[in-house]
């Protein structure tokens, strides 16, 4: 498998809760595959394979997490 490395990431290109949420969602999918990579790495004792898959996987995690938070702060717009 090959390193899902994240980009430069702007939400504000996001336009809708619904939006954010899909993307999050995405994030996490990379990031469970990049989990699943880090797990295979270390049983085939590649520590420094794992350890660049696993800072992918927090990449996206974080990546993730301001998606759910930009679309908390578009819905609560919305629903005032």
């Amino acid at each position: 498998m090959t390193l899902n490395e994240t980009k430069t990431h702007d939400t504000a290109a996001t336009v809708t809760p619904q939006q954010h949420h899909t993307q999050a969602a995405e994030h996490l999918e990379h990031a469970s595959k990049s989990h699943k990579e880090v797990a295979k790495l270390i049983g085939s004792n590649d520590h420094k394979g794992a350890t660049a898959h696993a800072k992918v996987a927090s990449e996206h995690v974080a990546k993730a997490e301001e998606h759910v938070n930009a679309a908390t702060k578009k819905l609560a717009s919305l629903t005032k």
